[in-house]
């Protein structure tokens, strides 16, 4: 096993101890802190299992995703402030909120990546049918209904738009993906075509396993976000409706078409 997986496992037990002994400023940075033990943690049993994993073979390209994921979730911030779907309660002075905020939103992507890498390492969800075609035609109309979410949420006067959390968590899997697809990037399309849904199944549960950590860890952290929707199904677990949650695969796939995209990664 990597020396990292203990730091990342040392990490989570050291601040849930301090978060349950009090410590303010543990509570405070405790939702980055211990995402990025978590990312370590999961990184060195993905290698465990497969020889190989995101920071002992990829490291340059683990680093650009954590940027990225950052830079990627304050466009949900940006649409956040047409919605107001959620918000932030127990942050200190302006600059420490900004950087655990942007510390917090570095571990988004990696962390989702890491959980999908270790359900493929264990050959979960390895589901393949025969391969279909999907037509370009259906392609751009993808685009166009990814492009049609956005400027939904932003020209509905604010009554309505906060109702539009699904077009957010939908857009750019409509948007992106596609796009990746016409332009021989890794799609979830692609993959479709060929038959083999596996990362796309990846993905989903690792999203939501994700999101149950994302929601747990939120729950007790003094620094928090809570949210302001204003349809709920079913009961809360933690601060998020039961029905929040179909958001955060949604989220995974999303964020694996944005780094398909940006980083250019094509099919092998």
């Amino acid at each position: 096993m990597k020396f990292y997986f203990y730091i990342g496992l040392v990490i989570i037990i050291v601040f849930e101890a301090l978060l349950f002994a009090g410590v303010k400023w543990a509570g405070i940075f405790f939702t980055p802190v211990v995402w990025t033990g978590y990312i370590l943690l999961m990184d060195g049993i993905v290698f465990k299992i497969k020889h190989k994993s995101w920071i002992t073979k990829r490291i340059k390209t683990f680093l650009l995703m954590a940027i990225l994921s950052a830079g990627f979730w304050y466009l949900f911030e940006f649409f956040n402030l047409f919605l107001k779907n959620w918000t932030y309660k127990g942050f200190p002075a302006p600059w420490l909120s900004a950087i655990g905020m942007t510390w917090a939103f570095a571990t988004i992507g990696p962390g989702m990546f890491e959980t999908t890498d270790l359900l493929e390492a264990l050959e979960a969800f390895n589901l393949r049918i025969r391969g279909f075609k999907i037509p370009k035609s259906i392609l751009y109309i993808l685009i166009i209904i990814g492009i049609a979410c956005f400027i939904s949420i932003l020209v509905t006067p604010p009554e309505v738009a906060k109702y539009l959390a699904i077009p957010l968590w939908l857009g750019f899997i409509f948007l992106l993906d596609p796009i990746n697809c016409l332009k021989g990037r890794k799609s979830i399309l692609k993959e479709w075509q060929l038959g083999n849904f596996q990362r796309f199944l990846c993905l989903f549960f690792g999203g939501l396993i994700c999101g149950f950590l994302w929601e747990f860890w939120n729950y007790w952290a003094t620094a928090k976000w809570i949210y302001q929707v204003p349809y709920a199904f079913g009961p809360k677990i933690f601060e998020m409706p039961l029905f929040g949650y179909l958001g955060f695969p949604l989220l995974a796939l999303e964020y694996y078409a944005f780094y398909s995209l940006v980083l250019r990664w094509k099919n092998n």
